[in-house]
């Protein structure tokens, strides 16, 4: 009987495959719960300096930002949180970054649990890999990737920030900083713009340096990464990894360059706070830390609008699918940008690298692309509407949210208690809504017996 029983129960678990939309509510309500414990581990009293403790839309708008790798605050962080404070935030945000199913695979490992084809189907969802077979290898490696390139950046940047700090003070700061710019989230402890260490940060090349390369690799994705690590032994890309790196150098170079002439012949005056032989690695760092890391190291008020309107842009992009980066997503633009080359050159089918692209594939490129677009319009108006906010500034804050960047014009704060709920759901669906629309629509889809005939429209 007990045979029949393990049998029969092995059969159900093998047999019932979980659909998409069952794995992606799990991954929303799974944040959902994060943000939470983190609302309240942050209203205690020991968490915040002084006698006085946060509000409770305070500590949300805190716990959601940390959770979804934003960076946004409505206060600051160093001169509000006492260090118990600080340690939740960054425990959110690397379990933000990293994800609460990964760290869940984990911790099954080590109380020698099994782990189920329904979660490894979470977790194929969650790293953006379209097969589960090796996925709990890969989520293992994963951890270990993040743990060592988090050690080795923190190891940098303590030898830099020791020389004007005492250790405990500058390896606190480096484990910090470490983690928060790998995961692309934008908390930092400095006091503000006149704060020595930041002073010292922004004209110090090996901490821009660090700092860029960490949020870089940040970006990229698990599955490039992984391919990076392979191709000395297999010299093979796959097409993914293929469209993400030369997107990723090519907004890296035209955003310098356009915040260099700005600075130059524009109206752009943030950089002058450096000399003007390393304007340009500071003019890099803050476009690399626009791509959804969000730790700001200039006054971005004092950017030209140029530069102000090109950092927008490349916030709503982003980082690549499955990376600790937000925004739309680096492959779904260069899909539509593939898509519209083929169409400008008459090809039948969407061709790159000598590979065409599955119609499903443009198919939710262009799908997220006009719900994010929508969605970042509508939180935008009603922004506007009930904070009397001027356009560029709210639209700003929007992508800042939207994205998970952290980048600010300094209006955040001035938001009422509706504005602050509104780029909260933002921030949430910003992290959550891309990878929950995908999986909808990877469901599969019903075969119809009935075909209409076609018809066409005007376009353009």
């Amino acid at each position: 009987m007990l045979h029949y029983k393990q049998v029969r129960q092995h059969h159900l678990e093998h047999a019932r495959k979980p659909s998409p939309a069952w794995g992606s509510k799990t991954l929303v309500w799974g944040f959902a719960l994060i943000i939470a414990t983190g609302t309240v581990l942050l209203s205690l009293p020991i968490a915040t300096e002084g006698p006085g403790h946060l509000t409770w839309l305070e500590a949300l708008f805190t716990a959601a930002s940390a959770t979804t790798v934003t960076g946004l605050v409505v206060v600051g962080t160093q001169a509000t949180f006492s260090t118990f404070g600080e340690v939740v935030i960054l425990l959110l945000i690397q379990v933000g970054g990293v994800g609460f199913i990964t760290l869940s695979v984990v911790l099954f490992r080590l109380i020698g649990r099994r782990v189920t084809i329904y979660e490894r189907i979470l977790l194929s969802q969650a790293l953006g890999v379209e097969s589960g077979t090796g996925i709990v290898r890969l989520t293992l490696t994963v951890l270990a990737i993040t743990g060592i390139i988090e050690f080795i950046g923190a190891v940098l940047l303590f030898v830099g920030w020791i020389q004007i700090m005492d250790w405990p003070q500058a390896a606190y700061y480096s484990i910090f900083h470490s983690v928060s710019a790998f995961c692309n989230a934008g908390f930092d402890l400095f006091k503000g713009l006149d704060d020595p260490v930041l002073q010292t940060t922004r004209q110090d090349p090996l901490a821009l340096i660090v700092m860029s390369l960490l949020i870089t690799i940040g970006t990229l994705g698990i599955t490039v990464i992984y391919d990076m690590i392979l191709w000395p032994r297999e010299r093979h890309l796959s097409l993914h990894s293929r469209l993400v790196l030369p997107m990723t150098l090519g907004l890296v170079v035209i955003g310098t360059t356009l915040v260099l002439l700005d600075e130059t012949f524009g109206n752009g005056e943030a950089l002058a706070v450096v000399p003007s032989g390393r304007q340009w690695l500071l003019a890099l760092f803050t476009v690399v830390s626009s791509r959804t890391a969000g730790i700001t190291l200039v006054s971005l008020p004092d950017l030209g609008q140029a530069s102000q309107l090109m950092l927008f842009v490349w916030m709503f992009i982003g980082g690549a699918p499955a990376s600790m980066g937000g925004g739309v997503g680096i492959s779904t633009v260069a899909v539509v940008l593939v898509t519209l080359i083929s169409t400008v050159r008459g090809h039948s089918d969407v061709r790159v690298f000598e590979r065409t692209l599955p119609i499903e594939t443009i198919f939710k490129a262009v799908a997220i692309l006009t719900v994010s677009a929508t969605l970042v319009v509508s939180i935008t108006v009603m922004l506007m509407l009930s904070n009397q906010s001027q356009l560029f500034p709210a639209a700003f804050e929007v992508i800042s949210a939207f994205s998970n960047t952290g980048y600010s014009l300094g209006v955040t704060q001035s938001f009422d208690t509706f504005g602050r709920i509104l780029l909260v759901f933002t921030m949430f669906w910003g992290r959550l809504g891309p990878l929950t629309l995908v999986v909808a629509l990877a469901q599969r889809r019903r075969r119809s017996l009935i075909h209409y005939p076609e018809e066409r429209i005007i376009i353009g």
